[in-house]
């Protein structure tokens, strides 16, 4: 049996609490001229609905950015800032042992949706981040039921992430230049999403 990721693990545990429940922010991502934060509302013995709360810098007002269909129900599980106007979405199913992770870019200027890749790595929580990849730290179990770390690495044609770097998920504070993100509250439960800038601090909710 392989190893639920954590991501799914906190879902199986929210889902059984009640059978609805408030939104809750589940990543960040950080461009410096907006923030992105993944958001998740679950309902018992439903799939979750997820969206993308932006914040832009020049205001710190919100804007809801709806998932294409295809990704209306799986988790953002992690938000890559990448060259010309793009953002990076990686997605998850967390119900049960959940599946592929993808890739998505979207194009904030456009408002267009792209799927750039998957990888065969249902359980992991480390990822190297490189301008035109993404390699996973994937747990793994081998024919003698013991598990494994194994590397996986996945091209992201066509976009240039700006934020290279090791990253240990989840990402809860992401700071970029004089812009910085933090998600407040308990650990898969951030209710709060604190923006700073400058001086300047907002709170916002999903």
């Amino acid at each position: 049996m392989k190893k639920i990721s954590a991501f799914t693990l906190a879902s199986l545990l929210l889902t059984n609490v009640a059978c609805a429940q408030a939104p809750v922010f589940t990543s960040l991502g950080n461009s410096g001229l907006n923030v992105f934060a993944g958001v998740k509302l679950e309902q018992k013995g439903m799939e979750p609905e997820t969206y993308i709360l932006e914040i832009s810098k020049d205001k710190l007002a919100s804007t809801k950015i709806p998932m294409p269909a295809e990704l209306e129900h799986r988790e953002v599980v992690a938000l890559f800032p990448a060259e010309n106007n793009m953002m990076v979405v990686l997605s998850q199913k967390t119900a049960e042992q959940g599946d592929k992770p993808q890739f998505h870019s979207y194009d904030t200027a456009k408002k267009e949706w792209k799927k750039l890749a998957e990888s065969d790595c249902v359980s992991f929580a480390k990822l190297k981040v490189k301008s035109d990849s993404v390699t996973f730290t994937c747990v793994e179990t081998d024919k003698k039921g013991e598990e494994v770390e194994t590397q996986k690495t996945v091209a992201l044609k066509g976009v240039k992430l700006s934020k290279p770097g090791d990253i240990t998920l989840p990402m809860v504070k992401a700071e970029n230049d004089n812009l910085s993100a933090e998600l407040m509250g308990d650990a898969f439960e951030w209710k709060q999403l604190k923006v700073g800038l400058n001086k300047k601090e907002k709170i916002f909710t999903p």
